[in-house]
C-alpha cells in the first residue's frame, strides 16, 4: 500500500495512527489482467484499495457492456448500492492492467469512523468528489456533444488511450466504436 498515504493526503491530513489504523484493516488481494474485483450478482460488503493499474466499471445490459467509470490507481472504491441495501451489484469491476489492489470490510471502516475524526473526514471528502463526478458525468450526457466528451476525458486522462482498449471508451462515452473513430479523426485535424 505504498501509495496509500499519497492518495489520503489528496483529501485530508489524518494523523500518523489515524492512517496506521486505516491500512490495518486492509488485505491484499490478487487481481490480473481482465480478472474481476468483483462481478454483477455479488453482494459486495467491501471496500476496496486500488493501489496501482487501471480498472473499469460496467454494466451488462441485453448481452451489451456500458462502461460506467475508469478507476485509476491509487483510489479507493466501494459499491455503496449492494452495501446499503444489502442487495446483489449491477456492476462488474474489471481490471485492465495487472494491479496492486487491498480490500476492507466496510462495518471495519465505518468502525473506525466513529472514534477517529480524520478518517471520517477522508470518507466524507470521498464521498462529496464521487458526488461531484457523477454529476459532472450526467450533466456532460445532457449538455455536451459526444466531440466534447472525448476531448474533455483526454484533457483530464491523458495516457486513457494508451491504458484503456478503446472499445470501452466508445462506451463510456456513448457511442459506438465506429463513431468514436471519427470523433478522434476529427479532433486530429483541430
Amino acid at each position: 500500500m505504498e501509495n496509500f498515504k499519497m492518495f489520503t493526503t489528496n483529501f485530508v491530513e489524518m494523523s500518523e495512527n489515524e492512517l496506521s489504523l486505516l491500512q490495518e484493516v486492509f488485505q491484499p488481494i490478487k487481481v490480473k489482467k481482465m480478472d474481476h474485483v468483483f462481478a454483477a450478482g455479488s453482494y459486495v460488503t467491501e471496500l476496496f484499495f486500488f493501489d496501482s493499474g487501471v480498472f473499469r466499471a460496467y454494466a451488462l445490459k441485453d448481452g451489451e457492456e456500458f462502461t460506467t467509470k475508469f478507476l485509476f490507481g491509487p483510489t479507493i472504491y466501494a459499491e455503496l448500492f449492494s452495501i446499503r441495501k444489502h442487495q446483489p451489484t449491477f456492476l462488474n469491476i474489471q481490471a485492465l492492467s495487472d494491479c496492486e489492489c487491498y480490500k476492507a470490510n466496510f462495518i471495519a471502516i465505518e468502525r473506525l469512523m466513529i472514534h477517529h475524526p480524520g478518517i471520517r473526514r477522508l470518507f466524507l471528502k470521498l464521498y462529496e468528489n464521487i458526488y461531484m463526478t457523477g454529476v459532472k458525468r450526467q450533466v456532460s450526457f445532457m449538455i455536451d456533444s459526444q466531440a466534447k466528451r472525448y476531448t474533455d476525458l483526454i484533457a483530464e486522462n491523458p495516457k486513457i488511450l494508451e491504458q484503456v482498449p478503446l472499445q470501452y471508451i466508445a462506451s463510456f462515452l456513448g457511442v459506438k466504436p465506429e463513431t468514436l473513430s471519427r470523433i478522434r479523426k476529427g479532433s486530429k485535424n483541430l
